[in-house]
């Protein structure tokens, strides 16, 4: 646990994927949700869709925080929002072991942590020899926080299309199928895009991955990340699972799948809108260009309205996209 692999990357991006190939491998521990450690220990998240103010909290206080978002895994299920372990978890053995020492010291909290889930859902210690893996999308923002815990950790940051990563983090917050305030998913992609740009600078062990790529060709992309983290290559690393058992993925499309198929790869294009091709293009221009995305040109101007977006949603989006700081 000395060497923990950390999944870093934007809301709909690849993350719950790349998170569930790598659960099969008997050298790793994949934790099935997001724990967002950092939220939930009190520290100020800017991370617009889990951002969150600084506060001091008590040693109960944390663990509680823990304790709540594992009941919540427990109770609810939402194959979209990651939520894929209803009735998974023991929590009697969970507080059991969660609650056994007190400690101010992160990296025994979190060690506790990691046992404590561990045993709650496979019901036996786990191995000093095997490796955590854990994934929250606010991870990039904190990953040089994560190399002061663990100065032999690993990153792995996968990057989606940002005209489909708009498209897909868009239809993850549309509600009864009206176009959404876009101010949080532009806020969220501005700020793993950014950490992205400043974790290369500043961090060894860092592999970025390129969701098209892993999706056309999971055998070479799982390869070569089995090389980067020193794992053994197994065919099961193509098969995604999730605590063993086998994932048909979170799709906003709502489509289940045996494994990792490329059918709604392309997909976004036919559902993008031309205010969000104003918005990519705008400020993500340089991550086109940098990862080698082809560049759109909308037909229309970003103030005419998209599809079903309603007179106060329309309002609200322009207002905040003329409002919104630019470079």
């Amino acid at each position: 646990m000395e060497s923990p692999i950390f999944i870093l990357g934007c809301t709909k991006s690849g993350t719950s994927l790349l998170r569930n190939l790598l659960d099969s491998h008997p050298s790793l521990f994949c934790i099935p949700f997001e724990t967002h450690y950092f939220q939930n220990s009190g520290y100020w998240v800017s991370y617009h869709t889990r951002r969150n103010k600084p506060k001091t909290l008590s040693l109960e206080e944390k663990k509680d925080n823990f304790l709540k978002m594992v009941k919540y895994m427990n109770d609810h299920e939402n194959h979209i929002a990651d939520n894929f372990t209803k009735g998974k978890w023991d929590l009697d053995r969970f507080k059991e072991i969660f609650y056994s020492k007190n400690s101010i010291d992160t990296k025994e909290f979190l060690s506790l942590y990691f046992e404590a889930l561990y045993q709650s859902t496979y019901h036996k210690p786990l191995s000093k020899k095997k490796r955590i893996v854990e994934k929250s999308v606010d991870n990039a923002e904190f990953a040089l926080e994560w190399r002061q815990i663990y100065p032999n950790s690993q990153f792995i940051h996968i990057i989606r299309n940002p005209y489909s990563n708009i498209v897909s983090f868009r239809k993850f917050k549309t509600i009864k199928n009206k176009f959404p305030l876009v101010k949080s998913i532009v806020y969220s992609m501005y700020n793993s895009f950014y950490y992205l740009h400043k974790n290369l600078r500043l961090l060894d062990n860092y592999k970025v991955v390129l969701y098209e790529d892993l999706i056309r060709d999971p055998t070479i992309i799982m390869k070569d990340l089995s090389q980067f983290l020193s794992i053994e290559f197994t065919k099961h690393l193509t098969q995604p699972t999730i605590l063993g058992e086998p994932w048909k993925g979170n799709s906003t499309n709502n489509l289940k799948f045996k494994g990792v198929s490329d059918i709604n790869l392309d997909k976004w294009k036919n559902q993008i809108t031309n205010f969000e091709i104003n918005i990519v293009n705008e400020l993500f221009d340089h991550i086109l260009e940098r990862f080698g995305y082809e560049k759109l040109f909308p037909k229309k101007a970003y103030y005419y309205p998209a599809k079903n977006e309603k007179l106060i949603n329309y309002m609200l989006n322009r207002a905040f996209w003329k409002l919104m700081p630019r470079f």
